[in-house]
This record gives C-alpha cells, structure tokens and sequence, in this order.
C-alpha cells in the first residue's frame, strides 16, 4: 500500500478506506473527483468534458424507473430494501471507478518522477519514459472524468430514491427555485 499525506500536513498520512469501507453515498461523496478539476484536466487534455447536468439526467432516470415499477409492497422496509437495491450497483461501480482513478493517478505520478529523476540524471531511456508518463496522465484524466460522471449519476439516483423513500412526488431540480429558497425562505417557494 502507498501512504499519501493529506494536503497542507507533513505527518497525517491518508488511509484508503475506499478499499476496506461498504461503498456508501457517503463515501462517495468524499472520494468525488470535484467538477472544477474535472472540467480543467478535460480541458488540458483536450478531452470532451462531461455535461452540466449529468446528475440532472440520472435523477430524472431513476425516477422513471421507480415510477415504472409500480408493485411496491406496503411493507415499508420492503419498498426501502428494493429502492436500495437499485442504488447498490450505481454507488459500487462509482467507488470502483473512484478507487481506479486514484490508482491511474498514483501511476502518473510514479511515471512523471522516473521522468524528471531520469532527465536530471541524463539517462538514455527518455523517449519510453516520456511516452509512460503521457500515457498515464491522459490514462488518469480519463478516469476521472469516467468517475466524476459515475459519483454525479449515482448522486442524482440517490436524490430521487430519496423522495420515493420520503413519500413525496419527484421533481425536477430547479436551480432558481432553491436559490430564492435559500436567500429569501420557504415562504416564497
């Protein structure tokens, strides 16, 4: 296992609990590549930038899902065990795809200090080396962008399974409507 520091430390090491924790949204929701990063290595790499409303787009899906599904049992614990069972595979292939491009990330990083350490020494191998670190960095970029996509459709899948298991009618999320929610109170909503 590789030890990582957290940032802004110089003696708290980082353990990777996405490989001994039950992937959860909560966990999830601290391994989420962020969608300013995600959207600069997209554009450093000249890579297609995943869409705005990723996440949008699941929770409408899953709630068409669920609005498909019509034999629910009465027996809540039931209804909460069959909602949860089609999250389970939305949070287990984000974390996995998390998991993977922490790894890919590790890889470059490896690969770009064989590089340098092989320039300051001058070897003779630069061209193989060069071609290992730009192949993992792009390989790493990819995966972020894959996991970013993967943690935003399991997130929107959440938000909708959340209104199934609350009881309330889906709707669509309106960024103006929460925004004066939020600055002037739920009187105006």
């Amino acid at each position: 296992m590789r030890w990582d520091l957290l940032p802004g430390t110089i003696n708290v090491y980082r353990f990777p609990m996405e490989l001994a924790a039950k992937p959860t949204i909560d966990l999830l929701r601290s391994l989420a590549p962020d969608g300013r990063e995600v959207s600069l290595v997209a554009e450093a790499f000249g890579l297609d930038e995943p869409p705005i409303e990723v996440r949008d787009r699941a929770d409408r899906a899953m709630a068409e899902r669920i609005a498909v599904t019509t034999c629910w049992r009465e027996d809540a614990r039931a209804k909460r065990a069959a909602l949860e069972s089609m999250l389970k595979p939305l949070v287990e292939r984000a974390a996995r795809l998390c998991r993977e491009a922490r790894e890919a990330e590790l890889r470059s990083d490896e690969a770009a200090g064989k590089l340098v350490s092989a320039e300051l020494e001058g070897g003779y191998w630069l061209k193989p080396l060069k071609d290992a670190s730009n192949h993992w960095a792009i390989e790493s970029a990819r995966r972020r962008i894959d996991a970013y996509v993967a943690v935003e459709e399991a997130l929107g899948a959440d938000r909708a399974i959340g209104f199934a298991l609350s009881g309330e009618s889906w709707r669509p999320f309106d960024l103006e409507a929460e925004a004066e929610a939020l600055f002037f109170g739920a009187a105006r909503r």
